[in-house]
């Protein structure tokens, strides 16, 4: 299956600086067929330097994609049937081997900004949520709040894990969804890349069909948007431009960043 792909980002209203970053890359496997990898960061905004934070991630997601990611397509050994596993397919060995991959990147990225940081007396950091499709499977990574819808024409699912006090708090049943929206620590991440002594990342995964969309994006396009606005606008073209002049005239502030993969 081919892709089409869509990405946008304004530095929005107020901001000085676009501490936002994103990244799509395409190739061709043989074996795999094609292979997309979506990677949007968001810059911490409460921090000094949060764009060299998202713009660092997102360069070493890059190269991953040009030099790593090339070495696990070639090593034989992930096609070959692993015992007691031969129902998984090759792309999903290699689904796994590339999660193991990613979980080291966040862990050598969130050590190398605390190095940087300390060195310049400041605190930096950044979101990531990023997504690679691999013939007709994916797979999506996420630290913080900027987030993985998975949709279609009929229904819409987040396919990623917000890290944040809200989402907590809701999940413990201490916040209603309204208190969250309007909550002054709605911003408030648990964890991020940088300013964190250790990072979890989270992993969804699933199979993909023909009128499939993924869309990444960050806090600042979707806190003011609804499902069926997503659903309905993001696919079209020039959608995430579309969305983000919504959010703003609806008062976002924030940077504001979307990209989407269209099967």
């Amino acid at each position: 299956m081919g892709f089409k792909v869509d990405a946008y980002s304004d530095i929005g209203t107020k901001k000085s600086v676009n501490q936002d970053a994103l990244l799509i890359k395409q190739a061709k496997a043989a074996g795999y067929g094609n292979i997309c990898m979506g990677v949007l960061c968001d810059g911490m905004g409460g921090l000094s330097c949060g764009e060299v934070a998202s713009s660092a991630f997102v360069n070493r997601m890059d190269t991953w994609f040009k030099t790593e990611l090339p070495q696990l397509l070639l090593d034989r050994n992930i096609t070959e049937p692993l015992k007691g596993t031969a129902d998984i397919s090759a792309t999903g060995h290699l689904l796994t081997k590339v999660e193991g991959q990613w979980k080291k990147v966040v862990t050598e990225m969130n050590d190398r900004l605390k190095v940087y940081g300390n060195e310049n007396g400041i605190r930096l950091g950044t979101t990531v949520v990023a997504i690679i499709i691999v013939g007709e499977e994916y797979m999506t990574m996420n630290v913080g709040d900027s987030r993985a819808y998975r949709f279609n024409k009929k229904q819409l699912a987040q396919v990623s894990h917000d890290h944040s006090y809200v989402q907590q708090q809701l999940e413990l049943g201490r916040m209603t969804e309204e208190e969250a929206i309007y909550s002054d620590k709605k911003s408030v991440l648990l964890q991020c890349i940088g300013a964190s002594e250790t990072v979890s990342p989270e992993f969804f995964g699933g199979s993909i069909e023909r009128n499939l969309h993924f869309l990444l994006c960050s806090d600042g396009l979707w806190r003011k948007l609804d499902n069926k606005e997503i659903m309905g606008i993001a696919p079209q073209r020039n959608g995430i431009k579309k969305l983000t002049e919504m959010v703003m005239k609806r008062g976002e502030t924030d940077n504001i960043s979307g990209l989407i993969i269209s099967i």
